[in-house]
């Protein structure tokens, strides 16, 4: 699976490093239960998906899907694996079966939970792209899946006649649209997160780096049940909108930021909270308020219809007002489902409206380079007529942690 920016920005390191590091005394756990994981999607919803897949792509004339491992495949397949030099592919036939490529020995691996109709299995001494463009036979178009490795395309095409054409709108016209259950997945999934940033600040002690202290996130994860990790920045570090976990102690007066998420049945949360470990600065005070503000007007924009930049400018409009436009850097939010950043994207210049099952972030941040940075962020889902729905318990104040 694709790396997030929390993997890609996280320091290496064990995890029982976090638990006992010299000249470091952390807090010890408290006992929790960790809430119980709901149940996952059921096969029928996977059938309803290759369905609904098979119906976009004839309304493109296109003939067959072609899905490697990535989201997409676990999205209409249930088929959650990395990628390798052996090829593993759905090949979904809009005018036939979903037909799952394999190797043999991976046969029984991809049974467990795998939604198709027929499976092909290759050797290791044979050419599954011959078997491949066997299955296509009868296909012309073929719709690649957008984040094709271009040398397992190229391999295929070599095997058989094939026209590709970029299969991404196919995909995400589908999947930024959330049910109901996946949308329980997000919220179940954003309760975690809370739950193990709270655990997290109740941990947290002076001379701590932030190494340590996104290692101790983990373990906390690991204590809900789930696999999740973060982005840990203090004081000035936090001045970087995707800056550390490195190797700054945590000192009285700093302000701590906290980006985290976890996977719950493959659907992510998207979760940062901004504290004040012991009495904060004036300037932090009015900075989160100003951040709290913004988010509060990006939720109150947050239609179905609304163009998506739209949202983003109701929030952007406070910061601005008072003063501080040019340290708000990014977009306000983005998508939020199987990938942790996906379609539809809250930016100046998206006039694609909102439409209800939307799942996105709300994130505004200021950063001040050399004192501190503040970000809120939370998840919500679009409604159609109505306020969007919390998919992340939001804080209401500043919160002040004792030193």
């Amino acid at each position: 699976m694709p790396l997030t920016r929390r993997h890609w920005m996280a320091a290496a390191g064990a995890a029982t490093a976090a638990a006992a590091w010299p000249g470091t005394s952390f807090a010890a756990p408290r006992s929790i239960d960790a809430p119980a994981l709901p149940p996952a999607l059921k096969p029928d919803v996977f059938r309803d998906r290759q369905a609904k897949l098979r119906a976009a792509a004839r309304s493109r004339s296109i003939d067959a899907l072609f899905l490697t491992p990535s989201t997409n495949l676990a999205y209409a397949a249930n088929i959650a694996m990395g990628r390798s030099e052996r090829l593993t592919a759905l090949l979904l036939l809009t005018e036939g079966p979903a037909v799952l490529l394999t190797p043999s020995f991976e046969e029984d691996n991809v049974k467990r939970g795998a939604v198709y109709d027929e499976l092909v299995t290759w050797k290791e001494d044979e050419d599954p792209f011959a078997q491949a463009a066997k299955t296509l036979t009868h296909a012309r178009t073929l719709g690649v899946e957008g984040s094709t490795a271009f040398g397992t395309l190229t391999r295929l095409l070599a095997a058989g006649p094939l026209q590709p054409q970029d299969a991404s709108a196919v995909f995400d016209g589908l999947r930024t649209v959330k049910s109901a259950e996946e949308k329980s997945l997000i919220t179940d999934a954003g309760r975690r997160t809370n739950l193990a940033i709270e655990a997290t600040h109740r941990r947290l002690t002076r001379g701590a780096t932030e190494s340590e202290v996104a290692n101790i996130l983990e373990l906390e994860f690991q204590r809900l049940g789930v696999h999740g990790d973060g982005l840990v920045q203090f004081g000035p570090s936090a001045a970087l909108p995707h800056g550390g976990p490195g190797d700054r102690r945590l000192a009285a007066g700093d302000v701590v930021l906290i980006d985290a998420g976890c996977r719950v049945h493959g659907y992510t949360s998207d979760v940062t909270r901004t504290v004040a470990f012991g009495k904060p600065a004036d300037e932090v005070r009015r900075v989160y308020g100003v951040v709290d503000r913004a988010q509060l007007a990006g939720i109150d924009a947050l239609r179905a219809g609304s163009p998506a930049e739209e949202v983003d400018r109701s929030a952007r409009k406070v910061i601005e007002d008072a003063g501080y436009g040019a340290f708000f850097t990014h977009r306000l939010g983005h998508g939020l489902g199987m990938d942790g950043h996906e379609h539809p994207y809250l930016v100046r210049g998206n006039g694609v409206p909102l439409v209800s099952g939307n799942t996105v972030t709300i994130e505004p941040g200021i950063y001040l380079p050399g004192k501190f940075g503040v970000r809120i962020e939370d998840d919500y889902g679009v409604n159609e007529g109505t306020a969007p729905v919390s998919l992340s318990a939001r804080p209401s104040e500043l919160v002040v942690l004792n030193t």
